[in-house]
């Protein structure tokens, strides 16, 4: 793969007339730098296809239009998710967040010019549903870089192919450089099924790039049982920090709601909030032990509710002005009679998941200090 400045050549040699006109070296640094871990070969026809079709008059628009076709093409190419920098909300998990903050300033000049680089690797470790992969699209997004999304189970499947494919997407990674690389169910290869040593391998050629790769990439991975990871994965220098993703407080559950029911109801957008005190702590008592994915499903299927007494006859006409869809307490408190919460049908495994997080990792949340607190909701009340 060519080098930025290998890029910068072929786009003044050989692209020049598919080019906006007058640009600076920053506007073409700037196309230079959306299409690295392409080969030049790539990036002329990129460039070529988008001049004739889109003809597009500044940098900023080629830029854009270059980086989409890369995130098609690795897609595509890698067999992985590739996607710009995420704008997704997510609800609590504030410590982490405020992490991730301090390392964007890992990226900075002035932090390389005192020699400092961000983390080796990030590890999320939690009870499924709890909003780990959505929090690494939130990480991405805070940094401000790409992201690239792997299933780490599914190595497996390539058999003799896996490790060249691996190598393979951690060379793009370094090419790329400034990127988060998650890894989705990082524990799953490691679970005792008999792949001939596979996973070992695969878990040996991810550490030798961790400790020697010099990119600013940063790693994320995620995993339900840290038990079941090689011990010499965890160790200082692969992954620097451990936080548990742990079941939604009172307070973040709130703020979950708000997140889902602005999705369908106006009422709910720019932090609006219809419901009175005491139905709001109705619904986040009913929804204890809930996690995210259970509560956006609760959400979802109140709106549907809602829909179908709105508009009984299936033939209702659609006219110009539409009324507004409401979502009652009500509705969501029946939605959760519906519904049974993995900790609860779950509960000694999910239990025994928190208990050896809590051992191994930082916390991801502060204590919960809003008006829905613990020591402000009466979970056993009628």
């Amino acid at each position: 793969l060519p080098e930025i400045h290998e890029i910068l050549d072929a786009l003044k040699s050989e692209a020049a007339d598919r080019l906006p006109p007058h640009l600076s070296i920053g506007e073409l640094e700037a196309i230079a730098h959306s299409s690295i871990g392409l080969y030049i070969s790539d990036i002329i026809n990129a460039i070529t296809a988008i001049h004739y079709r889109h003809s597009p008059q500044n940098a900023k628009k080629l830029a854009e239009q270059l980086f989409n076709y890369k995130v098609q093409l690795f897609n595509r190419l890698y067999d992985i998710e590739f996607l710009p920098a995420p704008q997704v909300p997510l609800g609590g998990l504030d410590q982490m967040l405020a992490a991730f903050k301090k390392f964007k300033r890992l990226l900075s000049p002035l932090a390389k010019a005192y020699k400092l680089k961000v983390p080796k690797g990030v590890l999320l470790v939690g009870p499924p549903g709890t909003g780990k992969s959505h929090a690494a699209k939130v990480c991405a997004q805070i940094v401000g870089v790409p992201l690239i999304l792997v299933d780490w189970g599914n190595f497996r499947g390539y058999g003799n192919e896996a490790e060249p494919r691996l190598k393979k997407l951690l060379k793009l990674t370094d090419r790329l450089n400034r990127v988060v690389i998650y890894f989705d169910d990082f524990d799953k290869s490691f679970a005792g099924f008999d792949d001939g040593g596979l996973g070992q391998r695969l878990a040996g050629t991810l550490l030798t790039w961790m400790q020697e790769r010099t990119s600013d990439a940063i790693v994320i991975a995620s995993v339900n049982r840290m038990e079941w990871l090689p011990p010499e994965l965890t160790r200082a220098g692969r992954f620097d920090y451990i936080y548990k993703v742990d079941l939604p407080n009172h307070g973040e559950r709130n703020t979950i709601f708000n997140l889902h029911l602005a999705r369908f109801d106006e009422r709910f957008k720019n932090g609006g909030d219809p419901y009175n005190h005491e139905s709001r702590k109705e619904v986040i008592k009913r929804t204890q032990r809930c996690v995210g994915s259970e509560i956006q499903t609760i959400v979802e299927r109140a709106a549907a509710t809602t829909f179908y007494q709105m508009f009984p006859d299936e033939n209702a006409p659609i006219g110009s002005s539409l009324p507004p869809l409401e979502i009652s307490p009500e509705t969501l408190l029946e939605e959760r009679k519906q519904i049974k919460p993995l900790a609860i049908r779950e509960a000694d495994r999910v239990e025994s998941m928190r208990n050896k997080a809590d051992l191994q990792a930082l916390p991801s949340s502060s204590a919960d200090e809003s008006v829905f607190a613990i020591s402000n909701v009466d979970i056993y009340g009628d």
